[in-house]
Formats: C-alpha cells, structure tokens, sequence
C-alpha cells in the first residue's frame, strides 16, 4: 500500500521572451513579479448551419483559431527595481512585427518546457507614482498550438545493401544517420493533445520513392494513407527531399527555390497526419535503385493545448 506525501514546496514555475537575435527577458526577475500569466484558449473556427427541418444544428467544427496571450506584471521599487526601466525592457517583444517566443514551465511532473510563437497586441504601463508600476502585456497567437521545444525524429529505412552513414559539411549540421542492410517501419506517436503534420525528409537515393502510413486507433482498427512521389522521379545520392506536411510544401534540399509538387502523384497522395496518442502511425519507404542509406526520416514537436 502505498503513502501519499505532499508535493515539494520548491516550485519551478517560470516563464520568458526570446527574440531570434538572442534578446531574452523574464516575466519575474528582481524587482518585479509576474501576477498572472494567462495562456488563454483558441477561438473555435465554428462550422455550424442549421437542420433545415428540426431542432439543432450540425456542428462540423474541428479547426481552431488565434488565441490572446496576457500577462500582467508588477514592478516595485521597494523589491530593488527601477521600474520605469524594467517597464521598457519589454518593448523589443510587443512590436507587431516581431515574433517573441513564449517559454514557459509550469509546477507538474517533468517541469516539462513549453513554447508558443507570439505577436504583440497590447502593451500598457500607465506612469501613476514612483514606487510602483503595473505592466500589462498581450500578445496574440496564431497558431494556437503550444509546442514541446524537443524535436522528435524517426526514420524508416528502405533496404537493399548495406552502407555506412554519411556526413557532410555543410554551412550547418547535418548528419545521416547510420545506414543499415534491411529495411524497417518506422512508429510515430505523439503524447500530445491535438494532431501533428510532420515534416518527412527522404534521403536518396531512390527512384519513384512512395512513403505508406498506417494509422492505428485506440479501438484497433487502421486507415492506410500515402505520399507517392512519380515513377520516373530520382533523388540522387547525397540529397534529400522535403515534405513538410504542415506547410504544404516539397522542396528538395530545403531550398524553397526548388520546389518539386509538381512531381508527386496526387492521384494516390495526401498530406502525413500524426494524431495524438493512443494513436500511433507506421511509416514505410518504398521505391528502386536504393542503397541501405536510402530513408525517410518524420520530423516533429509535439503540440500542446496548455
């Protein structure tokens, strides 16, 4: 039989700014508290009409919108703070066209971190006083999806051969990873609370490359979906191409101004979907003239609602 105990009294809550220059500033520092953080909840994209002949509507909503972000500090001049200074060290991250980075840990099991892309919306801190300055900060969201900042990777090999893995020295790291003789299916599952469009990176070579994903439910059953490539179509060894699910693009080599849409089979294609667990997906990579480097690699954050 086990025996309750409290929680620990130390809590590790905190949350913070980033700029992709480097800037960073916190919510509670010295001199100044964070009174509340409110994450808020996204709109609801609603898609309701009503029953033509009765009572009630059907309701098709599904998608969610923007949320609204706030925050309400306190600045006090008797904590050690000067606050009309700890007032403007916010304004880098409140103007609308930069996108602040919303980093934030709460008191649970894991102090897992948490992010979400912000835009300013509202920035108050009316001057009433010296010895104290309340701060209100807003900010909106537009992809309401709060993401876990670990990058998750699984990679699916195709077979035939066997070769090492490959490096190259690149402007910025990039490894393959080791290679292998036999092919294998790779299992994507995401702990999250909403569903993941996965960005997949397949690496040649390989000739008409066609990617199966088998997506298992929590009762049992599975739905089989692909993304065929043409048959003709050859990435070559030491390039790789993207498909990023969520931005419904192909590139090849990460370079947008090598767009490759144009050769996929849509008869037979439609975008990767990684919903949340207990569902999980299989992923396969198929296609000729591969070598036991040849690979599709899902890449993903999972997505929080809070």
């Amino acid at each position: 039989m086990s025996t309750w105990a409290p929680p620990s009294p130390a809590c590790v809550r905190r949350a913070w700014l980033s700029l992709p220059n480097g800037a960073t500033v916190y919510l509670e520092g010295t001199g100044w508290v964070c009174q509340s953080l409110d994450l808020g909840y996204p709109t609801a994209r609603e898609v309701i009409n009503p029953i033509p002949d009765q009572d009630g509507s059907d309701d098709r909503t599904a998608l969610m919108g923007p949320r609204v972000v706030t925050a309400n500090i306190t600045a006090l001049t008797g904590a050690g703070a000067r606050i009309d200074d700890v007032a403007d060290n916010f304004g880098p991250f409140m103007v609308p066209s930069a996108r602040p980075v919303l980093h934030y840990i709460l008191d649970r099991p894991g102090a897992a971190e948490r992010t979400l892309t912000l835009r300013g919306s509202g920035y108050a801190w009316p001057i009433v006083g010296a010895a104290q300055r309340d701060i209100q900060l807003q900010w909106v969201a537009a992809d309401p999806i709060v993401r876990d900042p670990v990058q998750k990777t699984v990679t699916a090999w195709s077979g035939t051969g066997a070769a090492g893995g490959r490096q190259y020295n690149l402007t910025f790291n990039r490894a393959y990873p080791p290679g292998g003789g036999t092919g294998n299916t790779a299992n994507l599952s995401s702990p999250g609370d909403v569903g993941i469009r996965p960005l997949i990176r397949i690496y040649g070579p390989v000739t008409g490359p066609a990617l199966t994903f088998q997506t298992f439910t929590a009762g049992g059953s599975s739905a089989t979906t692909y993304f065929w490539f043409l048959p003709g179509y050859t990435i070559a060894a030491g390039a790789w191409v993207d498909i990023d699910a969520a931005g419904r693009t192909v590139y090849v080599n990460s370079d947008p101004t090598q767009p490759a849409l144009n050769q996929v089979d849509w008869s037979r294609s439609s975008w990767p979907y990684l919903a949340p667990s207990p569902a999980y997906v299989l992923m396969q990579l198929g296609g000729t003239a591969t070598t036991g480097v040849t690979q599709a690699q899902a890449i993903w954050n999972d997505g929080y609602l809070n």
